[in-house]
């Protein structure tokens, strides 16, 4: 084989990795709708693929993967948060064994706790910061 078609494979590989644990991430994480009720993840939705709908303080967000290169031809995967606009609210980024970015630990060690991190992050996020006004 050719280094062009190595490189096409192992990025084939990462992507059905990032998906994978995307989705099983979806629904692990889904058991924290149950305990905290500022946010709803329905359990059947028609979304994209990589992506899944909810809705946090009663405003429609989404979940979804972003894959973007990393060193050496892999690809990394970025949870985000998005609203409706596509403006990201929050992002958590991983590696397609699911070691985590920036963070220790592997994406499923502990879904529920990585997606109350996004929620809070979010919620900061759309929260007028000190000295700043809210629009009338």
């Amino acid at each position: 084989m050719t280094r062009i078609e190595d490189q096409a494979k192992r990025l084939d590989a990462d992507y059905l990795a990032l998906s994978q644990l995307f989705d099983q991430f979806c629904q692990l994480a889904g058991s924290l709708a149950e305990q905290y009720h500022f946010f709803n993840w329905p359990d059947y939705e028609d979304t994209p693929p990589l992506s899944r709908a909810f809705t946090l303080l009663g405003e429609p967000r989404a979940l979804r993967l972003r894959c973007q290169p990393g060193e050496r031809g892999s690809l990394h995967g970025l949870l985000q948060i998005v609203d409706e606009e596509g403006e990201i609210h929050a992002s958590l980024g991983y590696h397609a064994d699911g070691q985590l970015l920036l963070e220790s630990g592997r994406l499923l060690d502990n879904p529920p706790a990585l997606l109350l991190k996004l929620l809070l992050g979010t919620v900061w996020h759309q929260a007028p910061h000190e000295g700043e006004r809210q629009p009338h």
